[in-house]
């Protein structure tokens, strides 16, 4: 048998039009000699490398082909696929031919398997409509997409270049055939030929992805970002960083919903990837992260005081996101919280939903006389001779006052223009869709009430005589806008 270093020799020979192999010009001999004689060894020393190998069985091999036909053929002998695009340009048809008699026929691809189209090698978008016809064309009936995998090899650069961009767009792997060339013959070696398969440019590195991601988590979207994220972590070479922010898109959705049932598991699977992926943040971020973790246990078990203060982050949160009316909720809710933390501080056993004022004083007449007084001053509508039944915010706002608690002086709603001014701002808020009403909280009035609600936020927490500093705290519960 002549050995395979013999046949280059004679491929080379014939190439240089020393030695003749059939009828055309010397190059169209050197290919028809390459696949009668040297092929089936090429890709068997290909096969024997052991280097990589598709995922899955290849539905459709979408390859580039220029005036050689060789590596189209040579990676479809080697990949296997069912179906075959060729792919180029107009003056390299006559591959086209060559590549047909190899590849279809018994034993090959059936005639309705092969498929080639012409394209402008400088059009990239032209490449990609190809790719993506042919794709759609391929599509089963659940909508799934076909396997496939692009040859980059053959074609001009620019069009490898476009096939790379379609994969990009398209999430399609790679493969090259790479070789030895020899400078002196201005051909690749045969024999020395290797078949990359390579990860789509997403599967590689997924920064585009991944910032499209991050976008949509830094801009509020939390469980739009969950999906991003838990697409990029089946497809990254290196899901780590997508794995991380998948958790914390997760969790954060179940935080800004006051999803407490789902909260105490998105924790943990937080806490859990702090753990094994912090290399993935910086240290700043890492630190903020914890806190937050420590105070989202708290509120998931129920502490009341956690809740009030969560009312102010996310009121906080929706704020600056233009959505006035769930801050200014959330706002309410904050003022409402310390005004009724604070009443029920005051005695025990006392309740603001079944309230029994003799546990506050041994004087409930004069309670309710300067209860009804103040109430009037302020034009509040209903009943000013009798003490609430239940408590809301503004009636714990007199109620306070009319006790001379510290809160309302430290918190500026003593006096009765401040009252008359808190009055005002309940009223936009119980005006609002979410309340009563049908009018929308202006992003001015939203703002007053965020402000006032971290006003009295403050004064209620410096009440209480504790160490906590919950200005501090608050920051600390902002969101993180970044995945560093």
């Amino acid at each position: 048998m002549v050995s395979f270093d013999s046949r280059t020799a004679r491929l080379q020979r014939i190439d240089q039009g020393q030695e003749s192999y059939g009828e055309g010009d010397s190059k169209s001999q050197a290919v028809r000699f390459y696949l009668d004689h040297l092929l089936d060894d090429v890709v068997e020393r290909i096969t024997q490398e052991g280097g990589r190998t598709p995922r899955e069985p290849v539905e459709l091999l979408i390859s580039l082909s220029g005036f050689s036909p060789l590596t189209t053929i040579i990676t479809h002998k080697v990949i296997k696929p069912r179906r075959l695009l060729v792919v180029s340009s107009e003056t390299a048809q006559d591959s086209i031919d060559v590549i047909a008699e190899c590849l279809v026929g018994p034993g090959g691809l059936r005639q309705r398997d092969f498929a080639h189209r012409p394209c402008v090698p400088t059009d990239p978008l032209g490449i990609y409509r190809i790719v993506k016809e042919e794709l759609d064309r391929l599509r089963p009936a659940d909508g799934s997409r076909p396997y496939a995998i692009i040859d980059i090899t053959g074609g001009r650069k620019v069009m490898s270049a476009a096939a790379a961009l379609a994969a990009w767009q398209l999430g399609l792997d790679l493969c090259y055939v790479n070789s030895e060339y020899d400078p002196g013959r201005h051909r690749p070696i045969p024999g020395s030929d290797r078949l990359l398969l390579l990860d789509n440019p997403i599967a590689l590195f997924g920064e585009q992805e991944m910032a499209g991601a991050l976008q949509a988590f830094a801009g509020g979207a939390f469980e739009s970002a969950r999906q991003r994220y838990d697409e990029l972590c089946e497809s990254l070479a290196a899901p780590g960083r997508a794995r991380f922010m998948r958790a914390l898109s997760d969790l954060y959705r179940a935080w800004c919903d006051l999803d407490l049932d789902r909260l105490s598991a998105c924790v943990e699977t937080v806490a859990t990837a702090l753990g094994h992926e912090s290399y993935q943040i910086s240290t700043e971020t890492a630190g903020r992260l914890k806190r937050q973790i420590g105070f989202l246990r708290r509120l998931a078990a129920g502490d009341g005081d956690s809740l009030v203060i969560n009312y102010f982050v996310l009121g906080e949160h929706y704020r600056e996101l233009g959505r006035h009316d769930f801050a200014a909720l959330l706002s309410y809710r904050t003022i409402e919280g310390c005004l009724a933390g604070r009443l029920e501080s005051l005695a025990p056993g006392f309740t603001c939903d079944r309230p029994d004022y003799s546990l506050l004083t041994d004087d409930v007449p004069g309670l309710r006389e300067r209860y009804g007084r103040i109430q009037s001053s302020l034009g509040r509508t209903g009943a000013t001779d009798t003490l609430p039944p239940v408590i809301g915010l503004m009636s714990a706002a007199v109620l306070l006052t009319a006790l001379d608690d510290a809160l309302p002086a430290r918190a500026g709603i003593r006096e009765t223009s401040a009252l008359s001014h808190l009055n005002t701002l309940v009223t936009a808020r119980n005006r609002s869709i979410l309340a009563h009403g049908d009018r929308p909280v202006s992003p001015k009035d939203s703002q007053t009430l965020g402000n006032k609600a971290r006003i009295v936020l403050r004064a209620a927490w410096a009440l209480r005589g504790d160490a906590e500093d919950v200005t501090r705290l608050c920051d600390d519960l902002r969101f993180v806008r970044t995945d560093r």
